[in-house]
């Protein structure tokens, strides 16, 4: 590197391009990435105005080589369209073979789409230079893109690897669907350089830990934290893991001041003008049952009066059955609401509930996931039916069941 460093005869200040003159870009490829540098001669010689690195993804990394060295130059030359536009470019490439690339023969579908942006797009000239004096070399190779070295593996960690792989049953799957690929002991994910860490927890924990919590590490943030992890290992919903640690790290709960925007202030629900304009609807459940083998509670709530009804019915009860309910023991009583309050419960967001509520010309206001105070009158007026219920039924009913209200 301090050799390419050397070769570059750059100063350490890019230069402001000029619109008037052409551009020069050196471009290159290796196996896990490309790079490239945009240059111009303003009298001074070949200075750069600008750097680009690409890591590869999983499908560039299988193209053969000959598109990864023709995959920079596109990249390249669309990453600097806004400067190349209208002016001509050369650019330097160590595949000499690229030099051909608008008259060969035979092309893949995947050159063509190539070629014609750029014959679309630019004025480009494709000239081969050995590769130890292209520029763009060092940018396709940098360090922290390249894989472990398994040779330079701790050995217990190494062992851990070994050890994980032995009891982990997914690997057989993973091995059946083409997802690894083997290097001596150490697993691989296909078409990656990222070795696969199996399902074995004290393993898992150790890197978790060597990326979060040892001195160096930082203690970083979720984001942080699976960069470093993600550019060496993976395995499957690595992202949900570091999440799930990072928040339940003691250090960061107590040393971190929280950066959130603090929470609003609660905004009161309208109050109805009349009663039975605007009920509210919730689910007692887990309830012992009854003789009759009702095991659950609709509680339905008039937002004006305060008036309840409490309808016995089941936890496995579907949309359509709590539909008949609503029906018989509150329309058929009170007349079509004008607004329902609820919960996001499955019942409440099926699709036969919200055309129901259309037809009846009921608006349907449901309250924000995980945040019951919404409708905090129904769910206290919930909690006491329940103890109540629980506690009448130890002292009243022999056989421990609850009489619902009917």
């Amino acid at each position: 590197m301090d050799v390419k460093r050397t070769d570059t005869g750059f100063t350490l200040v890019l230069i402001l391009p000029d619109p008037e003159r052409d551009y020069v870009i050196e471009a290159d490829a290796s196996n896990q990435a490309v790079g490239a540098v945009l240059m111009q001669d303003q009298g001074n010689g070949l200075q750069p105005i600008a750097y680009l690195s690409k890591k590869l993804d999983e499908a560039e990394l299988n193209y053969p080589i000959h598109d990864k060295e023709a995959l920079a130059i596109v990249i390249a030359l669309n990453a600097w369209r806004c400067y190349l536009e209208g002016r001509r470019t050369t650019v330097y490439t160590d595949h000499c073979s690229l030099k051909y690339l608008k008259t060969q023969p035979n092309l893949s579908r995947r050159q063509v789409r190539w070629i014609d942006f750029l014959e679309t797009h630019f004025h480009y000239d494709i000239v081969d230079k050995l590769g130890h004096k292209n520029k763009a070399d060092a940018l396709s190779r940098l360090a922290h893109i390249a894989a472990i070295q398994v040779e330079g593996m701790n050995p217990l960690l190494k062992g851990l690897f070994i050890l994980g792989y032995a009891l982990d049953p997914e690997i057989p799957l993973a091995e059946k669907r083409h997802l690894l690929q083997w290097d001596i002991d150490i697993a691989y994910r296909k078409g990656s350089t990222k070795i696969w860490v199996p399902n074995y927890p004290p393993l898992r924990q150790l890197l978790l830990k060597e990326y979060h919590d040892v001195l160096y590490a930082g203690h970083f943030g979720s984001n942080m934290t699976l960069t470093g992890i993600a550019k060496h290992y993976y395995w499957p919903h690595v992202a949900e893991n570091v999440q799930n640690f990072v928040t339940s790290c003691d250090t960061c709960q107590r040393m971190k001041s929280s950066k959130q925007k603090k929470a609003g202030l609660l905004q009161p629900l309208p109050v109805p003008e009349q009663p039975w304009q605007v009920v509210s609807l919730d689910f007692i459940i887990g309830l012992p049952p009854t003789t009759s083998g009702h095991d659950a509670i609709l509680v339905v709530i008039n937002k004006f009066s305060k008036m309840g009804h409490f309808i016995p019915t089941h936890t496995i009860a579907c949309t359509e059955e709590t539909a008949q309910l609503f029906v018989r023991y509150i329309i058929s009583q009170h007349g079509i609401p004008t607004t329902l309050i609820s919960d996001r419960d499955p019942k409440f967001t099926s699709k036969f509930w919200k055309e129901l509520m259309s037809l009846l010309g009921t608006k349907i206001a449901m309250s924000s996931a995980c945040h019951p105070q919404t409708d905090g009158q129904t769910e206290r007026l919930n909690q006491i039916v329940s103890n109540s219920s629980v506690q009448r039924a130890r002292t009243t009913s022999p056989n421990g069941t609850c009489i619902c209200p009917s």
